[in-house]
């Protein structure tokens, strides 16, 4: 039995997925275009296809006083945390979200014919700092440009379709 859809769509399982080719920039811009929160996962598909990734809240703790940190190429910078992906008919969802809680990472990439459909999320942090989305989009920049999103953008929690796991 696959991944259940409602696993999927719990509010903590929240994320927006870019390519590594993707800048700090574009992620925070395709978050906000995506009406995204600063606690959502960020996910970065690297260069040899694996998967890492880190919340938008420390995204911005580690690079707040950068001033270049707009530019950053996300597939090229080191604070990313590695995650394992799984296909979604590949394994049941206590299964996968046992594997999450394991993990180093406590994220587990949901994937469908190696695309991201979603994110489980093996345990919540809580008590970290409260991050504004105003905060979030200082550190993204002025000039980000609307149509670079169609290029960065792999998928997020508001396009997955509900059932089908594509964008």
């Amino acid at each position: 039995m696959p991944i259940s859809e409602a696993a999927l769509q719990n509010p903590k399982n929240r994320f927006l997925a870019v390519k590594g080719d993707a800048s700090v920039g574009q992620a925070l811009g395709a978050l906000q275009s995506e009406g995204g929160q600063p606690w959502w996962h960020l996910v970065v598909q690297m260069d040899d296809g694996s998967w890492r990734v880190t919340r938008f809240s420390d995204l911005y703790l580690a690079l707040k006083d950068r001033a270049n940190a707009a530019e950053i190429r996300l597939g090229s910078w080191d604070g990313l945390t590695e995650t394992t992906a799984i296909e979604r008919d590949s394994i049941d969802t206590r299964a996968a979200e046992s594997l999450a809680k394991k993990s180093t990472s406590q994220v587990i990439v949901v994937t469908v014919d190696a695309s991201p459909a979603g994110l489980l999320v093996g345990d919540v942090r809580r008590g970290g700092p409260s991050i504004s989305s105003a905060k979030l989009g200082e550190l993204g920049g002025k000039h980000i440009n609307l149509k670079d999103y169609g290029s960065i953008l792999l998928s997020s929690s508001k396009r997955v379709k509900p059932g089908s796991g594509s964008v």
